[in-house]
């Protein structure tokens, strides 16, 4: 390519100043392409680091304060399928994954107030679900039938309460007719709710005599549509000072430290879910679970490669769920000083006492201890893992799979007499997966912010060349045409001037004679 420049490249002949003109132009195009084929890197990534800093008038800010990205939520229920077996023989529960009920997701940030002073913002969002059926499997009518969570919670509870609490609760579980299995509609499990003689009865207490909120209705996702106060109040980094910490978050419902866990297991840490900090490394990556109540950490897996752009997959290993046995610093994971084999967290604290265990859908990554108390179970890489793909340099999300399993814990309870010969289960309930992937239009504009630059530097590379050899070719031309000029010699120059002065007086004296 540079012969072809050079063949195309001519100086004109315009004496001494063409070659010279070309010379100093050539020279100075030279120094500006040089400059900006070094500089233009440093000046995208600037540009590119301001827009990806969260305040008013950035491209950040605008896809952050309304997700851009479709999201959808699929959600599976477990249908036991021989539950009267399970309570009269303690038979193993036989479970039917039943789904997905898939719901559109649509996330907003409401009641923002930047804070200039340290560079953080808060917020509280709001989430939106609607059914999508051509994406379902099933319908929101199907009938099913799992333990009965209000029930169990109640039990749970007072597991360690005096005799004469455990027996008028026993009263109360037998004028309500309860027991626990329950039978009712997808619907009603996941958004619509239902109504629970125990919720009736936590009802009618004196407000702020429990420490736990209060619904007329039990869905796991009840009471969530369009809430703007469920998950609770955000403070996170914008980045403006530091683009190291965009996105991190530093408190969530005004503090840094929670009550669920103890030491460091309790603290806010990591990003706030749904973007981090730009130029990742194949290390891992942190986030902090306003529905866990707990940092998650996931780890560098594999490069993934999607229309040109490498991506970075980060992935909830073994790790993240494991036990003291495997991991010693998730010893404040343990509630209650009871800790469980790899594979789930405890998070009955989380859920106002509930005992609810959360893990990877089918029991992914954990001990062989939960998969073997249930049949039914397949966990499978591809569809049960929780993974993020990230662009390393912008931390763009191409896709998120956020996949969790709630499981409630059925155990016998001494004294109350529903529970106090049953068969011990991690009983899995619910999975559910927020996935999102990238459109190609964003996935587009990725692509020319990464390889904008080196276009860029390959274009001032080429002028750079083309004034260097411009340079060259005039210094050659006027080295030329300084050699084609004849030497003057003294005396050849002094007889010349006696034939100029004498031609000068020759019409002198013809007028005077």
């Amino acid at each position: 390519m540079i012969t072809l420049i050079y063949k195309h490249i001519s100086i004109s002949n315009m004496g001494c100043c063409g070659p010279v003109f070309w010379g100093i132009t050539g020279l100075a195009g030279a120094i500006i392409a040089a400059t900006l084929a070094i500089g233009l890197p440093f000046l995208v990534n600037y540009l590119v680091d301001e827009q990806f800093k969260l305040y008013p008038g950035t491209q950040m800010y605008e896809f952050w304060e309304v997700s851009p990205v479709p999201m959808y939520i699929y959600m599976y229920l477990y249908n036991v399928t021989n539950a009267e077996d399970v309570i009269n023989f303690k038979a193993k529960p036989i479970l039917q994954q039943v789904g997905p009920y898939t719901y559109t997701e649509v996330h907003e940030r409401v009641n923002i107030e930047m804070h200039d002073h340290n560079y953080t913002l808060k917020f509280q969002q709001k989430r939106w679900w609607q059914f999508v059926e051509e994406r379902s499997n099933g319908s929101l009518e199907d009938q099913i039938t799992t333990v009965n969570v209000p029930l169990l919670s109640a039990a749970y509870s007072n597991r360690f309460s005096r005799k004469l609490i455990k027996d008028n609760l026993n009263s109360f579980i037998d004028e309500s007719n309860s027991t626990v299995f329950i039978t009712k509609t997808a619907d009603e499990f996941i958004f619509k709710g239902y109504s629970d003689p125990f919720l009736d009865a936590q009802a009618q207490l004196p407000p702020g005599l429990l420490d736990i909120p209060s619904y007329d209705k039990f869905g796991w996702f009840y009471g969530r549509n369009g809430s703007e106060s469920f998950d609770g109040v955000f403070n996170i980094f914008t980045g403006v000072d530091d683009i190291s910490k965009l996105d991190v978050m530093d408190m969530w419902n005004y503090t840094r430290q929670t009550k669920y866990y103890e030491s460091y297991c309790g603290m806010v840490n990591g990003s706030f879910g749904e973007g981090w900090p730009p130029r990742r490394e194949r290390t891992s990556i942190s986030m902090y679970s306003s529905d866990l109540c707990r940092s998650i950490t996931m780890d560098y897996t594999e490069d993934v490669e999607k229309k040109g752009v490498t991506f970075y997959r980060f992935a909830g290993t073994r790790k993240m769920f494991a036990s003291v046995e495997e991991d010693p610093d998730n010893w404040c994971f343990c509630s209650g000083g009871t800790c469980n084999p790899s594979g789930v967290t405890n998070s009955t604290t989380c859920r106002y006492g509930s005992p609810a265990f959360v893990s990877f859908p089918h029991y992914y990554e954990a001990d062989t201890f939960f998969q073997n108390q249930v049949e039914g179970l397949n966990p499978q890489k591809d569809l049960h893992q929780f993974h993020v793909d990230l662009e390393p340099r912008t931390a763009t999300p191409l896709k998120v799979a956020a996949r969790f399993q709630i499981n409630i814990l059925m155990q016998s309870i001494p004294g109350i007499d529903v529970v106090e010969d049953v068969r011990e289960v991690y009983m899995p309930v619910i999975w559910f997966g927020v996935e999102a992937d990238l459109s190609d239009k964003l996935l587009g504009l990725i692509h020319f912010m990464l390889i904008g630059p080196y276009i860029g530097c390959f274009f001032f590379f080429l002028m750079f060349v083309t004034c260097i050899i411009v340079v060259a070719k005039s210094a050659v031309k006027y080295s030329k045409m300084r050699k084609e000029v004849p030497p003057v010699h003294p005396e050849e120059e002094g007889d010349r001037s006696k034939e100029e002065d004498l031609e000068k007086s020759e019409p002198i004296q013809k007028t005077n004679t």
